[in-house]
C-alpha cells in the first residue's frame, strides 16, 4: 500500500512540471508563456539551424582534408591552418578584403550620412533624390557589375577612358592595373550600397524631436554645432547599425569582384582575389573544401572582431 502511495506521489510530481513551468491552465502567466514559447522557439530554431549549426560545421571540417571529390575524409589537425600562413594567394586575398573593409565602410557610411544630413534640411524633391540614391542597391549585383565592367573596359571601348580621352587625359588601367583595380571595384561597390545607408540615416535624422534643434537654435548654436551637439549624438545606434551591417558585407563582398575579375579581359584577376574568392576558388574550383573551411572560419573570426570592436567604441555611452 505504502509502495503504491510513493508511485502515485512521484506521478504527481512529474505530471505537476508543467504546470509549474507555464502557470496554472488558463492563467495569464500560462497564456503568456505559451504564446513566448511559440514565438520565440521556432525563431531560435531557425536561427540554430542557418547560422549556427554551418558555423560549427565549417569549424570541424577546417581540421579535416574533406574533399568535394574525395569519399574519405580523416582528422588532420590544424595543418589546414597552418598552410595559411605559407599561401601567398591567402595573404594577397587577405590584405585586399582588409583594404576593401578600411575603405568601403568609411566612405559607405560618411558618405551616407552626409547625403542625409543635407536631404533632411527640407530640400525640394527629396522624394525624387531617395529614390535616385536607393535605386542602385536594389539592382541586381551580377548585371550591376557587368555594366561597371563594361565602363572600366579598357582603351576606348569603356566609358570612363573614353571620358578621359575626351578631355585629353591618358588612359588608366581600371581593371588591369593591379594598383588601382580593387579601388574601381570598392567605388562601385559603394555606388550600389551608398543609397542604403542614407536612407536608413535619414529616417534616423526625423525621428529626432524638431524641440531639440530649436532649442539649440536658441541657444545660438551654428548649424555644424546642431549637427555635431545634437544630431550625431541622437544617431548613434543607427550609426552602430550601419557601421556593423557594412564591415559585414564589405568582409564578405563576393558578386563584384568575381564577376569584374573572372572570365573576362583582365590580366589582374589573381592579384584581385579577396577572402570570399579564395573560399569558392579552394572549395569549389580546386575541391579542398577542407581549407576553405579553414579561409571560411578565419573571415568569420576577423568578421567578428570588427563588429565587437565597433560595438565597444561606439555602443557605450
Amino acid at each position: 500500500m505504502a509502495r503504491a502511495e510513493g508511485v502515485a506521489i512521484r506521478a504527481h510530481w512529474w505530471a505537476a512540471i508543467p504546470e509549474r513551468m507555464l502557470g496554472k491552465a488558463g492563467s495569464l502567466a500560462r497564456q503568456k508563456t505559451v504564446f513566448l514559447l511559440s514565438v520565440f522557439v521556432p525563431i531560435m530554431s531557425l536561427f540554430l539551424v542557418i547560422r549556427i549549426i554551418p558555423i560549427l560545421l565549417i569549424l570541424l571540417a577546417s581540421f579535416t582534408n574533406y574533399s568535394l571529390k574525395r569519399p574519405v575524409t580523416r582528422f588532420v589537425g590544424l595543418a589546414n591552418f597552418m598552410r595559411l600562413f605559407d599561401d601567398p594567394r591567402f595573404v594577397t586575398g587577405f590584405w585586399n578584403s582588409v583594404e576593401f573593409v578600411a575603405v568601403a565602410v568609411p566612405l559607405e557610411i560618411v558618405g551616407g550620412l552626409a547625403i542625409a544630413l543635407v536631404l533632411s534640411r527640407k530640400v525640394q524633391f527629396e522624394g525624387f533624390y531617395q529614390t535616385l540614391y536607393f535605386l542602385p542597391y536594389i539592382l541586381p549585383t551580377v548585371p550591376t557589375a557587368i555594366i561597371w565592367r563594361w565602363i572600366y573596359a579598357p582603351g576606348n571601348f569603356g566609358v570612363a577612358n573614353y571620358l578621359l580621352d575626351s578631355v585629353g587625359l591618358s588612359h588608366v588601367g581600371w581593371l588591369t592595373d593591379p594598383k588601382i583595380a580593387l579601388l574601381a571595384i570598392i567605388v562601385m561597390h559603394v555606388w550600389k550600397q551608398l543609397g542604403f545607408f542614407v536612407v536608413i540615416f535619414l529616417v534616423g535624422i526625423k525621428a529626432i524631436p524638431a524641440e531639440f534643434r530649436e532649442a539649440s537654435a536658441v541657444d545660438g548654436a551654428s548649424a555644424w554645432q546642431s549637427i555635431r551637439r545634437v544630431d550625431l549624438p541622437l544617431l548613434r545606434p543607427i550609426i552602430l547599425f550601419g557601421l556593423v551591417w557594412s564591415t559585414i558585407f564589405a568582409w564578405s563582398v563576393f558578386t563584384e569582384v568575381y564577376v569584374m575579375t573572372q572570365g573576362s579581359d583582365v590580366s589582374a584577376g589573381s592579384d584581385l582575389h579577396v577572402l570570399s574568392t579564395r573560399i569558392y576558388q579552394e572549395a569549389f574550383i580546386f575541391f579542398n573544401a577542407g581549407y576553405g573551411s579553414a579561409i571560411s572560419f578565419v573571415l568569420f573570426l576577423f568578421s567578428l572582431m570588427f563588429v565587437l570592436f565597433q560595438f565597444k567604441a561606439f555602443g557605450s555611452e
